[in-house]
């Protein structure tokens, strides 16, 4: 499923009357949300994941509100056609998403490894320098490389985006470099969502993996307790990087994607849609009830 995809190619999997709008990473496609997005189809779900104008891999980078006009259309779009629209975003698309959230009505939202800032153990030290990007004559040229581990702790995974880079300049972990523009407009728009955060208040699960490599843990874990949902859970992978949808992890985080979103959209339902699973694993468990 995921090898089919090409990068600049929309993912559209008709499944039913509810919808789960994916949202990829910044300056990425939706060929890193491919193997989550079959695992929702055949759970039953409808799912969009598409190349966002302005945002995605082989797109002139716009502004950070272009990026959230641009996911309004497609909910605005969504909604007539199915009975509930769910969003679930990866790393800048979770960011994106919450803005999402922040202004719009939806059912439900999976949040995975939050992208609230640039502070993971692996980010580069002079990365403080952004800071002063307006008054740096250089800031304009500079570019966010990607280098090992790609977000990815699986060797045998890393070595894959490893060869798709230099063949492809693009992957299942995103694209090789991100420019300036994308990371100025990205910081702004972590900026807008941690000043708003409160207006959340729609079922919301996080998965982060505690040694995410480019955002901290505690980026999510704030979120968790500034968000004003009454459902929220918060679940955290011990053995993957930032890719979680790729790495050790990733059938833990389908399972538990699936699992969170009919159980919510059945939840806003008169008559429940889904089967719903418990939980996967004792490990799982004991983590929501040490969150709760």
């Amino acid at each position: 499923m995921s090898q089919s995809i090409k990068p600049q190619q929309d993912i559209e999997l008709e499944g039913g009357e509810h919808c789960v709008l994916m949202l990829h990473g910044l300056g990425a496609s939706p060929l890193e949300l491919s193997r989550l997005a079959n695992d929702l189809n055949t759970a039953g779900f409808t799912v969009f994941a598409p190349n966002i104008p302005n945002y995605s891999y082989g797109t002139e980078c716009g502004d950070w509100q272009d990026w959230v006009q641009h996911a309004e259309q497609y909910l605005w779009d969504l909604r007539p056609r199915y009975t509930t629209v769910s969003v679930v975003g990866l790393s800048m698309g979770a960011t994106l998403s919450i803005a999402l959230a922040q202004r719009e009505s939806i059912t439900s939202m999976v949040l995975l490894s939050t992208a609230l800032a640039y502070d993971g153990w692996a980010i580069p030290w002079y990365s403080f320098l952004l800071n002063f990007a307006n008054w740096l004559p250089f800031a304009s040229r500079y570019r966010y490389a990607e280098a090992e581990p790609f977000g990815i702790k699986n060797p045998e995974m890393r070595a894959m985006v490893k060869r798709a880079l230099q063949k492809d300049h693009i992957s299942e972990s995103g694209a090789d470099y991100l420019p300036f523009k994308y990371v100025s407009e990205g910081r702004a728009l972590i900026k807008e969502v941690r000043n708003n955060v409160r207006l959340i208040d729609c079922p919301t699960l996080f998965i982060h993996a505690a040694d995410d490599e480019t955002v901290h843990m505690r980026n999510a874990e704030w979120a968790y307790d500034n968000i004003s949902s009454a459902n929220k859970e918060f679940i955290y992978l011990g053995d993957s990087y930032h890719m979680i949808t790729v790495d050790n992890e990733r059938e833990t985080v389908n399972q538990e994607t699936v699992r969170f979103l009919k159980k919510t959209v059945n939840d806003a339902l008169d008559i429940p849609a889904f089967d719903v699973a418990p939980i996967q694993s004792p490990e799982l468990r004991r983590m929501l009830r040490k969150r709760a």
